[in-house]
């Protein structure tokens, strides 16, 4: 008895689990994704779901490289099950030359789920055919010049490479993709249809990406932007590799001084900029420019003048090894202050000081009392009071005598 009423037990349970929906990995398999995207446009996704069975719904999931978000969103289905998606970038900005993985969910009518295996491809700005050149760890793509062109800009990736290894001991990135534009505007509308900010720019570095994009226009000064503009976005990629997601704990004079170190031409503007702002004492203070930059073009150029020339005095009094102190102690999270009283032994208030009377001679003793003068009039402020009470209180007697 027993054991008839276990076969009929077990009887059941076999056909309950054929019943009830199977959510384990089933192959369920797709064609090969069409994927089609217009930049800052919208990306459409097309495939066929290979089964037999009735499909209920299909999800499409897409997760950018970088990005904490995953977007979902419902496919059509179509006759032959075939599959569409289309998503909306204005909607859902993706950054330009990330990588993105996207996969289905596809849910039978039997109440079966399926999620198929990851995808990918690289969402890259297709209004250019693109040439490229390689060698680790760098990939340069342009579209506008010869392979001489090309040639020139991998080998200056190198030179500034080995460059920046000469004063920080970084190691040698594992892949950088270097983006070159023809002009200004091309890589502005590219940043600004990625959902980034392109006002003034003519590079940029993604370095969670490990990609980078400049602008270099043909001309005379093609050689020179090709030696100043390649190797400072590299090494922001470089520090990223360095420091990981410190790296965004640099102050941002830091963040854009260390990079101006591996430029092999630096800029001469900038000599310019710190002279002409000296003359009319409009150089800003460092410690102004530790979250940001300024906004106002003028400013904004004059921020990475100061930045660049700040660094290199920091490296000519405390050597890398001083550089590298302070960049651990930044990268650990201290105040754009405190970081550098724990690695050179002195505020920034202090170093800036020091940087100004080292480089236009400014007077130091005039600078302090400047800064001091409040705090000079208030404690006058204090001390005078009582002391004119005391002074009123010794004549009073003598008043009173007279009388």
């Amino acid at each position: 008895m027993p054991y008839r009423i276990l076969k009929v037990i077990l009887l059941i349970g076999i056909l309950l689990g054929a019943a009830l929906p199977t959510r384990a990995n089933e192959q369920v398999l797709t064609e090969p994704t069409i994927v089609v995207y217009t930049m800052g446009g919208a990306v459409d996704f097309e495939t066929r779901v290979l089964t037999e069975r009735p499909i209920q719904e299909v999800w499409v999931f897409v997760h950018p490289q970088g990005d904490i978000n995953t977007i979902a969103g419902l496919a059509s289905l179509h006759p032959s099950n075939v599959v569409t998606y289309k998503l909306e970038l204005a909607e859902h900005p993706i950054r330009a030359y990330s990588t993105i993985e996207y996969w289905y969910r596809i849910v039978l009518q039997d109440g079966t789920v399926i999620t198929t295996d990851p995808e990918t491809f690289v969402y890259f700005d297709n209004r250019f055919e693109w040439e490229s050149l390689s060698k680790s760890p760098f990939e340069i793509f342009w579209y506008e010049g010869d392979l001489s062109f090309g040639q020139e800009i991998l080998n200056t990736a190198q030179e500034g490479m080995f460059r920046f290894q000469n004063y920080l001991p970084v190691s040698q990135p594992v892949n950088i993709q270097a983006y070159v534009y023809a002009n200004a505007a091309e890589l502005q509308t590219a940043l600004r249809l990625s959902g980034e900010s392109g006002m003034w720019i003519a590079g940029h570095a993604d370095p969670a990406l490990g990609v980078v994009v400049v602008t270099i226009p043909p001309g005379p000064a093609q050689t020179y932007e090709i030696k100043r503009q390649i190797p400072h976005e590299i090494t922001h990629v470089m520090l990223y590799e360095w420091l990981e997601e410190d790296y965004y704990n640099l102050p941002q004079w830091l963040r854009e001084g260390l990079p101006s170190m591996a430029e092999l031409f630096p800029n001469p503007d900038y000599a310019l900029l710190l002279e002409n702002a000296r003359e009319t004492e409009s150089l800003l203070p460092m410690d102004s420019l530790c979250e940001s930059f300024p906004l106002g073009a003028s400013n904004f150029l004059l921020a990475y003048a100061q930045s660049a020339d700040f660094t290199w005095f920091l490296h000519e009094n405390f050597g890398s090894t001083g550089l590298e102190a302070l960049s651990r102690a930044y990268a650990d999270g201290l105040s754009c202050e405190q970081g550098a009283q724990q690695a050179l032994g002195k505020s920034l208030t202090e170093l800036d000081r020091e940087w100004r009377r080292q480089t236009f001679g400014e007077n130091t003793l005039l600078a302090v009392l400047q800064e001091l003068l409040p705090w000079i009039v208030l404690m006058g402020v204090i001390l005078i009071g009582p002391l004119l009470l005391i002074v009123g209180r010794r004549r009073e007697p003598t008043d009173s005598s007279q009388k």
